[in-house]
């Protein structure tokens, strides 16, 4: 009895223990999935995937696949890989998993452009090229604009704004000056279409008799550019890498590459701020009394400003506070629409923007939509197709420079007392008295300046993948983009206005019309071939750019009453009516040596011709060179801290195109007797002239400590600049008056560094920072024409230097020294920029990031001041007067000021809710909730004495005269408050 009974038992246990068994792997899930790079779409080899809170693990194989078995669904996933960020998948259902794993932010192994259609890794590449991603761009806060969101983001890129209104207008400038005539802006590349970023007239220069129509208070052209619709942006700051961009490369190339769809499901992500700006700084206003009147008005009018004062009976009107005081509205509302399968994938997105101004009626309003498409058509062949259209209306006001009274609003209160009420009554404006003759707020009100944009940016690109064997490749890329703009500009005094009133054609009316084409098309043949440890890619190209620009401006005076035609005018007449179209043709070849990613040696040599210069079929040669060394790859390296230990050394060079119709001798028109004629113009032709020439050696390191959580990249570089344009002064006895000749060499020398880091990164609390911190210095090594000064209102108050052993940038002034000289004042290129970024992410789900920019010495001329002065309306004028009515054309110190700062560009408090907390509202619906606040300009501390010390108020105009400030629109602060919703 006994066996049997502890058999039976023995088979009950062991049936029981089965099915518990059984039971137990009926139970596991196996989910499966595969693993792929975010940008290139290529297979993660050897990421690890874990069950979150278990230690069950697996790891992707050759192709990125991977099968992991899990009890119960839903479940997470924790996926990690060497250099790239981690990320959480939750798996809803056993069905395929696709993930796309990004680049972690020490970037080594971010691909970077070093061909027309080829790229490299960075920690294999020889050149300090510079990238932020779309996150960078716009995560801490949404900018206005695409070149807004570059501040304090690039080692060696002075930004300057030449205007605080609605819409943009900036400067940057890549490592120094790299011309002496023209803005030295860079070169923009947006999905591999050249594209326009011209500050275009508007034709308010000629209302306000303000001087050439680069002083119409525009922004450049890339401010259209939707932010959010960027995926990452490379900055080749120098003609080592920007050398195959050939001679419209001399100001450096941002590279803009737009986002892109991803297979599997379709997301849809909505973004939406509000919030409002502010002005940034209120400089002040001296008061006044009756002793103060007695000593500013002559005897003739001190009674009627007597009574004045009276009548407003001890009432103070702060014209800053009523014409910059707005607190207007900020509006972005953003919706994206992506994904797609293995064989086409798209992104589609729709932006709205609608931004006031701090001054009334001034506003900025944009609409982008966008359309991107990939597709595979097989294994052999695929291509994509980019379609932008953009859409944008700008109101500017009245602001900057004037030769016309009453004409801007800080000209017009510069000189009006406190006491004068500017209100209208029963509709009407009270007349000014001043000297500016205007009432402000009627000019404000009343007057026009608008500008609107119609712009299509279209890129195609189709590759053949003639060869794709394990050692072997050869592939075929072909390119082609257009970037269509039209402008339509309106500029408006009504007849009523005061200082209309006294003219004999009261009313003026300019209509201007614009349209500018750039297209290009390229092809690249590109070899690869692998041959034991060396990996050789072999690239030969060719690249034809054409642009095209059609401008005509009409005006009308003498307006009816209340109409905007120039049909409703008495006089009639053509002011600008310009056609350009210039070719260029390019044709590229480099050959880029691998070996086992321990030195990598690239060479190339591109050669261009442009009907810009003097001899339209002769190709200049811009050669290139570079040869990075990756120590920590060698067998010998046995540092385990330093996980990358990278020397490079690269040289380029680059040109720049001489100015449209620097090879011609004008005709004038005029008309004599009542017939009309031409006579040829002062400035003579030059056709000899040839491209200006940059050539550029630069040195650096890039320095990877435990495991990259700690890299630094350093950079030294040597950029001479010759064949510099240069107006010739001819003879008198010639008849003629100047001809624009190659005749001068500039040396730019700088440093570079940059530091990254994760000091801590933890489940509840990761903190990633980020330092940056450029110099350089400029000298002219060369002049072939007699030195000169250039820029502003002249020595006098201030202005800039151009001389052989000098920086262009240096500023002097009266009075003359003991030796003849003007006395120098400084410079307004920096001493030093440097900036420090941080992002902490903390309590599950908290998010804060700040960015600090600190410039250290440069200098601006404030004409804003002088302007104030002679008004006596400066803050302080009431205890300086003397001191200054002394040293009125004496001495330029007072107005040659440190434009020093330290600001908070940006900061940003975000929460992203909990997964379990959006699973339970929405259940699988929505992927994440993130809101927020955030702002910047927030903080300046600057010993600067004008609005911005970022101020250029003639930057659209010349880099080298950047440093001006002259009754700018005022710079503001923003602050918005978030939300972004992910499906």
């Amino acid at each position: 009895m006994a066996p049997t009974y502890f058999v039976r038992r023995f088979r009950i246990t062991f049936l029981f223990a089965v099915i518990t068994i059984s039971s137990a792997f009926a139970q596991q899930i196996e989910v499966k999935g595969k693993i792929f790079e975010e940008n290139s779409k290529n297979s993660v080899i050897g990421a690890t995937i874990r069950l979150k809170g278990q230690k069950v693990g697996t790891a992707s194989d050759a192709n990125g696949t991977f099968h992991i078995n899990v009890k119960s669904l839903p479940a997470t996933l924790l996926v990690s890989a060497i250099g790239y960020k981690n990320q959480e998948i939750d798996v809803y259902e056993a069905e395929q998993v696709t993930i796309y794993l990004a680049e972690s932010d020490n970037k080594l192994n971010e691909v970077v452009v070093t061909g027309l259609a080829s790229g490299l890794k960075r920690s294999n590449l020889a050149n300090a090229v510079t990238s932020i991603s779309g996150a960078e761009l716009i995560g801490t806060t949404p900018p206005q604009t695409v070149d807004e969101a570059l501040y304090g983001k690039i080692p060696g890129a002075t930004i300057r704004s030449n205007s605080g209104a609605p819409g943009g207008g900036t400067a940057i400038l890549l490592r120094g000056l790299s011309t002496l005539q023209g803005n030295s802006q860079p070169l923009y590349i947006i999905d591999g279409v050249y594209a326009n970023n011209n500050s275009l007239a508007t034709g308010k220069s000629t209302l306000t008799a303000a001087g050439t129509s680069r002083e119409d208070d525009v922004s450049n052209r890339i401010a259209d550019i939707n932010p959010d619709d960027i995926e990452k942006i490379e900055v080749l700051k120098g003609a080592s890498a920007s050398a195959i961009y050939g001679t419209r490369a001399n100001a450096g190339v941002i590279i803009i590459t737009t986002k892109k769809g991803k297979s599997g499901k379709t997301k849809i992500s909505f973004s939406q701020d509000l919030g409002f700006a502010t002005i940034g700084k209120y400089i002040g206003s001296a008061s006044w009394d009756a002793a103060k009147i007695a000593q500013a008005y002559p005897a003739s009018v001190q009674t009627r400003e007597l009574q004045s004062l009276a009548a407003a009976n001890g009432k103070v009107y702060d014209f800053e506070k009523i014409l910059y005081g707005e607190t207007p509205l900020l509006r972005h509302t953003n919706l994206t629409v992506s994904g797609g399968n293995d064989k086409t994938t798209f992104y589609l997105s729709g932006s709205l923007v609608d931004e006031g101004g701090i001054i009334k009626n001034t506003g900025f309003d944009r609409l982008s939509l966008r359309l991107n498409v990939d597709h595979k058509l097989n294994k052999w062949i695929d291509f994509s197709v980019n379609s932008n259209y953009l859409n944008s209306s700008s109101d500017r006001g009245f602001t900057g420079n004037e030769n016309a009274s009453g004409a801007t609003l800080g000209y017009i209160i510069a000189f009006l007392p406190s006491y004068y009420n500017p209100y209208p009554v029963n509709g009407v404006y009270p007349t000014n008295p001043y000297s500016e003759g205007e009432n402000p707020l009627e000019l404000r009100d009343k007057a026009i300046n608008n500008v609107k944009i119609n712009r299509f940016i279209e890129s195609g690109i189709i590759n053949f993948k003639f060869i794709q064997k394990e050692k072997t490749t050869l592939k075929l890329s072909l390119q082609g983009g257009v970037d269509y703009l039209s402008q339509n500009s309106k500029e408006y005094y009504p007849d009523y206005l005061q200082s209309e009133s006294n003219l004999a054609n009261p009313g003026d009316l300019i209509l201007g019309t614009t349209q500018q084409t750039n297209t290009n098309f390229q092809g690249s043949l590109i070899y690869g071939q692998k041959a034991n440890k060396f990996q050789f890619t072999t690239q030969l190209g060719a690249v034809a750019l054409e642009t095209q620009s059609n401008s005509l401006f009409v005006r009308g005076q003498g307006l009816v009453s209340g109409q905007q035609s120039i049909g409703q005018a008495r006089v009639q007449s053509v002011t600008t009516q310009n056609t350009q179209k210039v070719q260029d043709f390019g044709t590229v070849g480099q050959e880029e040596i691998n070996f086992n990613d321990q030195i990598i040696g690239t060479a190339g040599l591109r050669l261009d011709k442009s009907t810009l210069n003097g001899d339209a079929n002769k190709f200049y040669a811009f050669p290139k060179a570079s040869i990075a060394v990756n120590l920590a790859k060698f067998d010998f390296w046995k540092v385990g801290s330093i996980s990358e230990f990278k020397l490079r050394t690269a040289y380029g060079e680059t040109g720049g195109l001489p100015p449209y119709g620097s090879i011609y001798s004008s005709l004038t028109p005029v008309i004599v007797g009542g017939n009309l004629g031409s006579v040829v113009s002062t400035t003579v032709g030059n056709p000899n002239i040839k491209p200006e020439r940059a050539g550029e050696l630069e040195f650096g390191t890039d320095i990877g400590l435990f495991n990259n959580r700690l890299v630094f990249e350093g950079t030294y570089y040597i950029k001479n600049v010759s064949d510099l344009i240069q107006n010739l002064t001819l003879a008198q006895s010639t008849g003629l008056g100047t001809e624009k000749v190659n005749a001068a060499s500039l040396s730019n020398k700088g440093i570079e560094l940059s530091v990254s880091a994760t000091p801590i990164s933890g489940k509840n609390f990761t903190w990633n920072t980020r330092i940056q911190f450029a110099k350089n210095t400029s000298k002219i090594t060369k002049l072939d024409v007699p030195s000169y000064t250039t820029g502003v209102y002249g020595v006098t108050f201030g202005t800039y230097l151009i001389k052989q052993g000098y920086s262009p940038t240096t500023i002097v002034g009266l009075p003359l020294t003991s030796s003849g000289n003007y006395t120098v004042y400084g410079n307004s290129q920096p001493d030093f920029q440097t900036s420090w970024f941080n992002d902490f992410t903390f309590l599950n789900g908290f998010d804060l990031s700040a960015l600090w920019d600190w410039k250290k010495g440069g200098k601006n001329i404030n004409l804003t001041l002088y302007n104030t002065d002679a008004g006596e309306t400066t803050a302080d004028w009431n205890s300086n007067h003397t001191v200054r009515d002394n040293d009125l054309g004496k001495t330029a110190a007072q107005y040659v000021q440190d434009a020093s700062y330290l600001r908070l560009r940006e900061i940003g408090l975000n929460y992203t809710l909990p997964k379990r907390i959006l699973q339970s509202i929405f259940a699988k619906n929505v992927e994440r909730i993130r809101v927020g606040v955030s702002a910047t300009n927030l903080i300046t501390i600057t010993p600067y004495k004008g609005y911005d010390p970022e101020v250029s108020s003639f930057g659209s105009e010349s880099a080298i005269n950047s440093g001006a400030d002259l009754f700018q629109y005022p710079s503001s602060k923003r602050i918005l408050f978030n939300l972004k919703i992910d499906l």
